[in-house]
């Protein structure tokens, strides 16, 4: 009788924890809401001379789970990093100067650069000035992954906001950064588009490929489905794949945002 009263403790445990892990898997895994995320409601959290908070984390159509920060050095201290080996980053600077090493090669780059780090890879940060500076860290993991893919277009690199080129059009004007395969993305696609006052860049439109979309200047009206939102500088709207969407200059200067799709 102990035997088997014992036996069915383990079995009702296991049970248990069988629903724990699912429960938890479940939570894990919550779609990205398509909405307007903004700075001034997040949680901050500080650990040494890095001030971090959450954006938003969950699953998306093509990646098991993508999670934005938001992040400030509050001091010259370097700290090293390493990109885990089934996860790639792409770190997007705001403000100030920002210092990164890796690969033998050290940069210095002020808003608007980016980094896109592949898997496995291993880097510095510091804040290159006396002042706290600023960045954003998307960290994604695809549900098909191919390194060889990443290595062979181009691996981890670094795209310096002063050395893009303006292209000027009709509405504004576009700089681009990738169009290109990663370890993690058959294609990922990241621009800056400036609209001068009074436009808007295209109608409601859709597309499989999720779009991150995040203010630099000026202020803008997105339209997310049937909802709208207004955001001005720092502001990040995520659109889910097959999401209807368009944005427009809501101000009275020209407004700048990147644009990236998956």
């Amino acid at each position: 009788m102990k035997i088997v009263s014992n036996f069915s403790c383990v079995r009702v445990l296991l049970i248990l924890l069988s629903g724990f892990v699912l429960s938890w898997s479940a939570i894990q895994a919550q779609p990205v809401a398509s909405r307007m995320y903004d700075l001034k409601t997040l949680d901050y959290k500080t650990d040494k001379n890095l001030r971090s908070a959450t954006l938003f984390k969950g699953s998306v159509y093509n990646m098991e789970m993508m999670q934005m920060t938001y992040n400030t050095l509050l001091s010259v201290d370097t700290r090293a990093f390493r990109v885990p080996h089934d996860e790639e980053r792409i770190l997007l600077v705001k403000d100030g100067t920002l210092k990164i090493s890796m690969n033998d090669s050290t940069w210095l780059i002020e808003g608007g650069s980016v980094a896109l780090l592949m898997p496995d890879q291993r880097y510095e940060l510091g804040n290159a000035m006396s002042d706290t500076c600023s960045f954003y860290l998307l960290s994604y993991h695809a549900k098909l992954v191919d390194r060889s893919r990443g290595t062979s277009a181009g691996g981890s690199t670094v795209k310096d906001w002063n050395k893009i080129v303006f292209h000027p059009h009709d509405k504004g004007g576009i700089r681009r950064y990738f169009d290109r395969p990663t370890a993690m993305c058959k294609r990922l696609e990241m621009h800056v588009t400036t609209l001068n006052k009074g436009f808007k860049s295209h109608d409601p439109h859709t597309h499989v490929a999720e779009e991150i979309v995040l203010v630099i200047s000026g202020d803008t009206e997105m339209q997310i489905g049937d909802k709208f939102y207004k955001g001005g500088p720092g502001v990040v709207y995520f659109l889910g794949s097959n999401v209807p969407h368009a944005i427009r200059n809501d101000g009275g200067s020209p407004s700048t945002y990147f644009a990236f799709q998956f």
